[in-house]
């Protein structure tokens, strides 16, 4: 009997120690699911979206899926807006995952990042705080009960408030930027942004955001990690936007981390539970169309997309290569003239007779008569008193 009670205490022990890490992995796989997804499309004291509601929905639909608890709000106004996030904080308990996803406008101002109901009619940056959503706090209502927090925001694109509010924020000291900017996750946080801080997104050709896009299509991957799921979607939206476009995360998450997909993992073959975080063939293909630019963007990119590709190294040196500034360029000096007289070539001199022969015509022969030029005649005939005779002579020098 004894040896029965000692057999009892043991399991009720191991099965102690058990609880804890099995409720761990409730609390980031199974745990109870909210979500909160808002889409904007139609403003109206601005050109409106022609994919935020769509993005909205098609998201919804794959968290449903996914087991979530889905709350949707479509064109929310601002009181739309508060009323569904004050719900989505009220149902929220310890140890359950929240996430948030909004498509629509939205704008940084002196390094806070503000979500836009479609009412929001901003004229002077007075109004941000009256009529937009401050990200923060949504993100601190989230974490309110140390939940899991996901945060994905479509909310990069081309805001017309930016140039309106700038023109008044000079005066007073205020920042006002395109996109979104920087956020840094606290504990248990991971944030998707479609695109870098500080950057536009793509609305979108087709009926979703190229972010949306990916999205879809990717949360469905059985037991993939949100991040290694960022990577991927990172990946579609540079090849998607020929590189315009590279989503950005920041995330806290500890372990065992977050998939919108846990429980589908033991229906798959063994192949497709080790499936490669990114596609060699890929890889490959994205290198090839970068590895002879001089864009250091490029390569920017495909670090970010290939954290542990191939080619890392070299794509690093790369950049190194091209931002280092240029060596200063060497003065070319004139070339000094020698002064030390040239060696002449030797010059063949005529001898003097042939110079004399070359340069002086040759003198008629004096011979004859004095007034052709006989010298001898002339002084013979000036001695005879030839006056003409004399004056020849004269004329001849002699």
């Amino acid at each position: 009997m004894s040896k029965i009670c000692l057999l009892c205490a043991c399991l009720l022990f191991l099965a102690g120690l058990s609880t804890p890490a099995s409720s761990q992995v409730e609390i980031g796989q199974r745990s109870h699911r909210h979500a909160l997804v808002i889409g904007n499309s139609a403003y109206r004291y601005a050109p409106s979206l022609g994919n935020g509601v769509n993005d909205a929905n098609a998201i919804a639909r794959v968290l449903e899926e996914m087991g979530f608890e889905v709350t949707l709000g479509l064109d929310a106004d601002a009181s739309t807006f508060r009323e569904l996030i004050g719900k989505f904080r009220r149902n929220l308990q310890p140890g359950d995952v929240s996430l948030f996803y909004y498509a629509g406008h939205g704008l940084q101002a002196n390094g806070e990042n503000y979500l836009l109901p479609v009412d929001a009619a901003l004229q002077r940056p007075a109004d941000l705080a009256l009529e937009a959503e401050r990200l923060q706090d949504i993100i601190s209502a989230m974490t309110a009960e140390e939940n899991t927090a996901i945060v994905l925001l479509d909310a990069c694109r081309d805001n017309p408030f930016v140039k309106q509010l700038n023109g008044q924020s000079q005066s007073r000291g205020l920042a006002i930027g395109k996109g979104l900017g920087a956020l840094d996750a606290g504990r248990g946080v991971f944030i998707g942004f479609a695109t870098q801080p500080g950057n536009v997104a793509l609305d979108g050709a087709a009926n979703h955001s190229p972010f949306a896009d990916s999205l879809v299509k990717r949360m469905k991957t059985p037991s993939i990690d949100i991040e290694i799921l960022m990577r991927r979607v990172r990946l579609d939206v540079m090849n998607a936007t020929s590189g315009r476009q590279v989503p950005w995360s920041n995330s806290s998450l500890v372990e065992p981390g977050f998939s919108f997909n846990p429980d589908a993992a033991s229906n798959q073959s063994p192949s497709a539970l080790h499936e490669p975080d990114i596609n060699t063939a890929t890889e490959l293909e994205f290198w090839r169309s970068i590895k002879d630019t001089s864009d250091v963007s490029m390569y920017r990119a495909y670090l970010a997309a290939f954290p542990n590709g191939a080619f890392i190294q070299i794509a690093k040196s790369r950049i190194a290569k091209f931002e280092a500034p240029a060596p200063p360029r060497k003065k070319i000096l004139p070339k000094k003239v020698s002064r030390r007289p040239q060696a002449s070539l030797p010059i063949n001199k005529p001898s003097a007779n042939r110079s004399a022969e070359t340069t002086a015509p040759a003198k008629p022969e004096a011979v004859g008569r004095c007034r052709d030029g006989n010298k001898e005649q002339c002084r013979q005939n000036c001695r005879e008193g030839r006056k003409r005779a004399c004056r020849k002579l004269q004329q001849l020098g002699g």
